[in-house]
């Protein structure tokens, strides 16, 4: 679990390589990449499921009102690791 906590950090961070680390963590969550309880299984597959609508580029997001940027991803990714912190 805390690899995939990591990952998150991380994501929070390197807004350099953000689009490339959201990614890789939904490639690694949809794999199935971790080992994780039930219920942090499920944080990390809805939070794999919101970053689908994550896109960087404004003007892409400005032709779909479904996407959004970066203040929303960190806002979801701050809200899921405070739902990790209480699993623990």
């Amino acid at each position: 679990m805390q690899e995939i906590i990591n990952m998150l950090e991380v994501i929070l961070v390197d807004s350099a390589n953000r689009e490339r680390l959201v990614r890789d963590f939904q490639k690694r969550i949809g794999n199935n990449l971790f080992t994780a309880s039930e219920e942090e299984t499920k944080i990390y597959d809805a939070l794999a499921y919101i970053f689908e609508n994550y896109e960087p580029d404004e003007e892409v997001r400005r032709e779909d009102p479904s996407l959004y940027g970066d203040d929303r991803l960190i806002m979801e990714i701050d809200k899921a690791l405070t739902k990790l912190k209480k699993v623990k």
